[in-house]
């Protein structure tokens, strides 16, 4: 993890620890997680009006009453961005912005300022942008899990804004194999295990095994988004880009040739 939790009371929380609430106190990172963070409120919002379909208005040229978006990534068949099998069990819905680098006009639409907090971070040169990029409101439902997993490289940091959290953070889940306990709803990377607080980013490395569950019975929600490693530089970035851009056009990945 590249975030560390939040202390019991952040009202009085020190300067020093605020800085120390990211990992090597990286300029970037902190950037990002601030940008992101204070955008919460306006993200949650879309997500209740596009995908739960709370609010929702009429276009008045149409008249036309705007439906709920539907999920748009089969991960029942696919799995995760790279897995041959389904990676989860239950039920796991995405919602996306990008999906392997390319964007979907029709988030940018229903969710206008999510979109405009994610252009920003790609302006500022932060978001991740390969095939491999991913930015999506990702919904686990009550009773489902991913199972544990890496990432396919370690160029990127993963991020994730809580936006829906089951109220449970204080019950414990038994170990069957140890004497340990896991929190109801919560994440693993390697040995580190996190709960989410809505409004929180957390940040993580994801070529580390990870897994997430949610035991509860309500629902978990989520604003994921990939951000370039701080380790990879201004001029790695650019080669590794060209470097997907030559084999995307060579259609290697992403589906065949670009028109």
């Amino acid at each position: 993890f590249w975030t560390a939790p939040d202390s019991i009371d952040s009202g009085n929380e020190s300067q020093k620890n605020r800085r120390l609430r990211v990992a090597y106190n990286d300029p970037t990172i902190t950037s990002a997680v601030q940008h992101v963070e204070s955008n919460f409120q306006s993200i949650r919002d879309e997500y209740f009006s596009a995908v739960l379909g709370l609010g929702n208005g009429v276009r008045t040229e149409s008249d036309h009453v705007l439906k709920p978006l539907e999920p748009d990534y089969d991960v029942a068949s696919k799995g995760g961005e790279h897995a041959e099998d389904a990676l989860h069990s239950g039920t796991w819905d995405w919602h996306s912005y990008i999906l392997n680098g390319n964007r979907n006009d029709e988030f940018a639409d229903r969710c206008p300022k999510t979109a405009q907090v994610l252009d920003e971070l790609e302006k500022e040169g932060m978001l991740f942008g390969t095939p491999f990029s991913f930015c999506f409101f990702s919904t686990l439902h009550g009773k489902s899990s991913i199972r544990p997993h890496t990432g396919p490289m370690n160029l990127r940091l993963r991020m994730h804004l809580p936006l829906m959290v089951p109220n449970v953070s204080e019950e414990k889940i038994p170990l069957s194999s140890t004497n340990n306990t896991r929190p109801v709803t919560g994440i693993r990377v390697a040995d580190q295990v996190r709960e989410w607080k809505e409004g929180s980013a957390v940040v993580l490395d994801d070529s580390y095994v990870h897994e997430v569950w949610n035991d509860s019975e309500e629902t978990r929600v989520l604003l994921l988004l990939d951000l370039w490693h701080p380790d990879v530089k201004a001029v790695e970035r650019e080669s590794i880009s060209n470097m997907f851009d030559y084999a995307r056009d060579k259609g290697w990945i992403g589906g065949g040739k670009r028109e």
